[in-house]
C-alpha cells in the first residue's frame, strides 16, 4: 500500500558509472514502508522502474550543486544509497514546469513524507528536565519513548507548528527540538553502560530545563539531523554542528552551508538588507524611498544590483518589484542570523 505518490522528474547517478552526466526522466516515486519505487513514465505510460530499499539508504535530503540540478529556481531533493551491484547510487527528484503534471505542494509533501517513514516509531529514551533552574532535578528519570512527526501547539510562543517529538506513556508529547537553545553530546549511564547522548536545553512547561536524550541507531540520529537541517528555524545550524560529529562528511556540508549563507549576507550592504527585509513586510515597492530615508534614483540604483543578483524580479515597469524565492531565503537568513532590522 503507497504511503505517498507524486509526479516527479528523476535523475540517478552512481559511483561506478560516474557523475559526469545527468539524465532526467519522467517518472512517478512512490513511498512504500521500507522502500521508494521510481516508475518511468514514456508518453503517458509506465516503461520501466527501479527500487530502492531504505534498509540501503546511507544518507537523506543531500546537498545537489547547482551545476547539475535541472531548474535551480525549484526544489530538489537527494537520496543516497548502497548497493551492492551499482556502488554508491544518488538519486536526485524535483518537478518539471508543467502545472498540468507537476504540483509543487504535492512534492513538497511527498519529501516531508520520506522523513515521517523514516522517523516515526524510532525508539530513544529520555531524562526530562534532568537540570530544572539551573539545578540537578533529583526526580529526573530515564523512560522509554518513541519519536513521531505530528503537529502541535508551540509551549513557548503558543503557534501550532510541526516537528519531532517524543511520545511516552508517562508524559504528554515532548517537542524537545520545537524551541531547542543548545545541544551538546555527552556520556551518561544508562542501566550500568556508557553512552553517547543529546544534552538538550529546551522550552518546557514555563522555563528552559536541560534534558539528556539516548537515541540508540545512528541512522535515526542522521534522519533526526537532516529533518531539522530542512524544517527548523533559529540558529539550528550552528547546532546541529555540535550534534554531526559521528557524521564527518555531513559535519563538513554543514560548516560549508553555514559559511556559504553568512558568505552569501555578507555580500549584502545595510540598505539592501533594509530594502529586502522592508519588501518582505509588505512596504509598497513604489514607496521604498520614503520608508528608508532615500530617493528614487538611489532606490533605482539598489533595485538594480538586487535584480542583477537575482533576489528581486521585476513584476511590472518603474521597478515594481517582488522576492524571488532566492530573495525569500535571504530574508530568511538576515532574520534568522539577526542581520536584518525594521
Amino acid at each position: 500500500m503507497p504511503i505517498g505518490t507524486t509526479r516527479v522528474k528523476v535523475a540517478i547517478q552512481s559511483s561506478w558509472k560516474g557523475k559526469s552526466g545527468v539524465n532526467w526522466r519522467d517518472a512517478i516515486a512512490v513511498i512504500e514502508h521500507d522502500k521508494l519505487v521510481i516508475r518511468y513514465v514514456k508518453m503517458g505510460e509506465v516503461v520501466g522502474e527501479d527500487t530502492f530499499s531504505f534498509s540501503t539508504l546511507t544518507d537523506i535530503g543531500v546537498r545537489i550543486p547547482d551545476g547539475i540540478k535541472l531548474d535551480p529556481e525549484q526544489e530538489h531533493f537527494g537520496l543516497k544509497f548502497y548497493l551492492e551491484t551499482r556502488g554508491e547510487v544518488t538519486v536526485i527528484l524535483t518537478i518539471g514546469k508543467n502545472l498540468l503534471i507537476y504540483d509543487e505542494k504535492k512534492f513538497k509533501d511527498f519529501i516531508h513524507k520520506f522523513f515521517e517513514v523514516l522517523i516515526n516509531g524510532s525508539p530513544v529514551k529520555i531524562e526530562l528536565a534532568r537540570i530544572r533552574g539551573g539545578a540537578l532535578n533529583m526526580e529526573a528519570k530515564w523512560i522509554d519513548g518513541t519519536l513521531k512527526i505530528l503537529s502541535y501547539k508551540s509551549p513557548k510562543t503558543g503557534k501550532r507548528e510541526i516537528n519531532i517529538v517524543i511520545t511516552t506513556q508517562e508524559t504528554p508529547p515532548i517537542p524537545i527540538f520545537s524551541d531547542m537553545e543548545d545541544l551538546e553530546i555527552e556520556n551518561v549511564d544508562i542501566d550500568g553502560k556508557t553512552v553517547s547522548a543529546w544534552k538538550i536545553k529546551h522550552f518546557y512547561e514555563g522555563e528552559s530545563v536541560v534534558s539528556y536524550l539516548y537515541i540508540p541507531e545512528k541512522k535515526t540520529k542522521l534522519y533526526i539531523l537532516r529533518y531539522l537541517l530542512r524544517y527548523g528555524g533559529g540558529n539550528i545550524l550552528e547546532l546541529l554542528l555540535k550534534a554531526a560529529e559521528e557524521f564527518p562528511g555531513i559535519k563538513m556540508e554543514f560548516q560549508e552551508e553555514l559559511e556559504r549563507e553568512l558568505k552569501e549576507l555578507e555580500e549584502l550592504d545595510e540598505m539592501e538588507k533594509q530594502l529586502l527585509m522592508a519588501l518582505y513586510s509588505g512596504v509598497n515597492p513604489l514607496e521604498a524611498h520614503e520608508f528608508l530615508g532615500i530617493d528614487e534614483r538611489e532606490l533605482e540604483e539598489i533595485y538594480d544590483r538586487l535584480i542583477d543578483k537575482g533576489i528581486l524580479k521585476i513584476v511590472r515597469i518603474r521597478k515594481v518589484v517582488d522576492l524571488t524565492k532566492n530573495g525569500k531565503k535571504i530574508v530568511n537568513k538576515l532574520v534568522k542570523y539577526g542581520m536584518g532590522m525594521l
